[in-house]
């Protein structure tokens, strides 16, 4: 019974990743295919005469719009870790008047969909001139993702025995170095994961760029893929081959943080 069981869940699953890998394989290939190719009926499978024209002329096209992206990711991830790190540290371990306050706020933001605050925000933002600015662009992501990282931030670092703030203080040490030399390896698994989560967000975010962003060279790749779809038509096989061009780098860094998870799982709980 538990192996029947046990092939019916996996028959599930596999069914299920099917029907995710399916549309990334079926775009993948696209971008091999000319146009004609890619809408005859039956489908092909596997592309009949590929081509890595169209993925070539895709990249030197968003080359661009991929560093803009990088700039914006990366710029989101730096602002938010430097600003969530030692907030989550203070509301995690010390007790303040307004600690449950600040906790219901940080929830209460997570559930404000973007569209109802970005015109504030870009009135706002007009106002202290940052609209058209990497930087501008890289704040408004950072108001968003600064309180869902520290949500993520204060569930690992309250696991962290507070004995271990009252051991350093006997020894002399200040809360700034019991911060970066206990708290900040001991949590290591957490920053992976935020880190993670934060650089993905930020680098598929598309709403933010796009009201913060007027000129079109500073725009990252979430909206430079619109420049295949013209007045008179859809480059599909450029656009095809931009959109897996597009998911490449959040895979590398997921892959590379993922190990730094794991790595980070005995960082700094042993003391030598």
């Amino acid at each position: 019974m538990k192996k029947r069981a046990g092939w019916k869940w996996s028959a599930l699953v596999a069914v299920v990743v099917a029907l995710i890998v399916s549309p990334l394989y079926f775009i993948a290939i696209g971008g091999f295919m000319s146009t004609e190719e890619i809408f005859y009926k039956p489908p092909y499978l596997f592309p009949p005469e590929p081509t890595l024209q169209y993925y070539r002329e895709a990249f030197f096209t968003l080359l661009p719009y991929i560093k803009n992206s990088f700039i914006l990711s990366f710029g989101t991830l730096l602002l938010t870790l430097i600003v969530a790190l030692p907030a989550s540290f203070v509301v995690t371990k010390f007790e303040f008047s307004m600690k449950s306050s600040l906790s219901f706020l940080f929830a209460f933001v997570q559930m404000i969909p973007y569209t109802a605050v970005i015109i504030p925000l870009f009135l706002m933002f007009t106002k202290m001139k940052l609209i058209n600015s990497h930087f501008g662009a890289v704040l408004a992501l950072s108001v968003f993702l600064v309180p869902f990282a520290i949500i993520i931030l204060r569930s690992y670092m309250a696991s962290i025995p507070s004995g271990l703030i009252e051991a350093a203080l006997i020894d002399g040490a200040g809360y700034f170095k019991i911060f970066t030399n206990i708290f900040l390896p001991l949590s290591a698994p957490g920053i992976a994961s935020v880190s993670i989560l934060v650089f993905l967000l930020a680098w598929g975010n598309f709403i933010v760029p796009l009201a913060f962003i007027k000129e079109e060279s500073m725009r990252p790749i979430s909206i430079g893929l619109y420049v295949f779809i013209g007045q008179y038509g859809v480059e599909w096989n450029k656009l095809m081959a931009g959109s897996m061009i597009y998911t490449i780098p959040p895979l590398i860094v997921a892959l590379l943080a993922g190990r730094a998870i794991v790595a980070g799982l005995t960082a700094g709980a042993f003391k030598e």
